[in-house]
């Protein structure tokens, strides 16, 4: 079964929470130090989605949350903490560009880019801390997890090692366990039930393998005007992500360029361009969108028990948008 639905607009209705949302994050990052305060807004005001809000919100309104600040509040502090380990990863990965702007440790420096990450950590937790201990726990377990699988992936950075599985362990960890975190604290803040919040933690879960997933296609076929980075970063950067993993399988050609090239410290463009084709030309990319899919159903699956209102459509929209990107 596939799932062929236009695109949806991303505010999905909340436009009202996420904008109280962007104004904590702006709140909460002012500081004494100027560059620290413009250093965590570069980050923050590139945009992206705010697909982890947009979770935590939804899953808090569909069951008839109706604190619109206390949820706002929570929802912000799982942005900060998206927000610094982008700030992380790029340091990591020597990203020059994010969401068509340098990264913050290209414009500021490595020093400041590591403190301003520290500081939106720390302004998160600030935050999460104004809640009871579940919420508090369900963040900390939740960031354990981004830990665990950024060293993970780095394990298996420019070797010949990683597996689908692997991948799909890495992806879970810092990808869908904070979309899983975000459902559960939106749920459980409105009052759900067990049920609710089991069934909306595995909808996070789900949907933000489906959400990475899409995303390592794009880093293949996206328009770069769109995306705000070249297509080719993962494999110039020495990751194996799903599309070159299932090409490698079906191609010995595909895999032998291919680990000859994530191998490299610095591959050339030319290079990198061609390991891109052999793996468009291998059919990798259906392949992977098919597990997207799969992944996507067995998010949806998840919100059968919930009531049918706006915020409960909202969700399974959510899942096509996810899917239907093009950025």
């Amino acid at each position: 079964m596939r799932i062929l639905m236009s695109p949806s607009p991303w505010d999905f209705g909340i436009s009202k929470e996420l904008s109280l949302v962007d104004e904590k994050l702006r709140q909460m990052v002012a500081s004494g130090e100027k560059s620290l305060t413009e250093a965590a807004l570069h980050v923050i005001d590139a945009g992206g989605k705010r697909l982890r809000p947009t979770v935590t919100i939804l899953s808090f309104k569909s069951l008839g949350g109706e604190d619109v600040q206390k949820i706002a509040d929570i929802a912000a502090a799982f942005e900060l903490i998206h927000s610094a380990t982008l700030i992380h990863d790029d340091i990591n990965d020597g990203g020059l560009a994010r969401r068509g702007r340098e990264t913050v440790y290209k414009k500021y420096g490595l020093h400041n880019a590591i403190v301003t990450g520290d500081f939106l950590f720390v302004k998160a937790f600030s935050l999460g801390g104004l809640f009871d201990k579940n919420v508090v726990q369900t963040t900390a377990d939740a960031c354990a997890k981004l830990a665990e699988g950024e060293i993970l992936q780095n394990r298996y950075r420019h070797t010949q090692n990683m597996t689908v599985d692997i991948y799909l362990k890495v992806m879970e960890r810092k990808t869908a366990e904070p979309l899983r975190a975000g459902a559960m604290v939106g749920a459980y803040l409105a009052g759900g039930t067990l049920e609710d919040i089991n069934n909306l933690a595995s909808y996070g879960l789900n949907m933000g393998i489906a959400f990475q997933i899409a995303d390592d296609i794009l880093d293949f076929v996206g328009d770069e005007k769109r995306t705000g980075k070249p297509v080719g970063m993962d494999l110039k950067e020495g990751y194996l992500t799903l599309p070159s993993l299932l090409a490698m399988k079906d191609s010995e050609t595909a895999r032998k360029e291919i680990l000859e090239l994530v191998k490299m410290d610095d591959p050339s463009a030319e290079k990198v361009r061609h390991c891109i084709d052999l793996v468009v030309e291998s059919g990798a990319m259906d392949k992977a969108k098919g597990m997207g899919e799969y992944y996507a159903l067995e998010a949806l699956q998840h919100l059968g028990s919930l009531p049918d209102t706006k915020y409960s459509r909202s969700l399974r929209e959510l899942v096509n948008s996810v899917l239907n990107r093009d950025s």
